[in-house]
């Protein structure tokens, strides 16, 4: 008997579906590590991460970075875990570490008491194709 077209399509979209679900750009939990959530303010979340082992990564230490907007911001208030922060939209990208663990944690938001978290993903600040501070891969 042979399957139809209809069928292997639709094995095929499951597939391709299942495969990528997993992926770090994709979050279906509710709670991340140490009970933070999408939208909850990102200083609560960042001292709850502290409080369960999350060590903040310091990115810019010896790179000579030159911080502006949110970051100069963030550095000021001595969170040098920031690795990025956009101009236009003040999306900011941080990173953690525990027991040889990465967490990448991106929030929004312009001012230190309005930034939220937006999504995490269990990702490196060295991950390979991650791309370079110009935008190139």
């Amino acid at each position: 008997m042979k399957p139809s077209i209809l069928t292997l399509v639709t094995l095929y979209c499951l597939g391709t579906c299942s495969a990528f679900a997993d992926g770090p750009q994709v979050t279906n939990d509710k709670r991340g590590p140490a009970g933070i959530a999408v939208a909850e303010p990102w200083v609560a979340a960042r001292t709850k991460l502290i409080e369960h082992g999350w060590k903040p990564t310091r990115m810019h230490g010896t790179d000579g970075y030159e911080y502006s907007g949110v970051e100069r911001v963030l550095a000021a208030h001595r969170y040098f875990e920031v690795d990025t922060c956009s101009v236009d939209s003040s999306r900011c990208i941080l990173f953690y570490s525990r027991k040889g663990a990465c967490l990448r944690v991106d929030t929004i938001g312009e001012q230190l008491n309005d930034m939220t978290v937006t999504r995490w993903t269990h990702e490196c600040p060295d991950a390979p194709g991650r791309p370079g501070k110009d935008g190139a891969g």
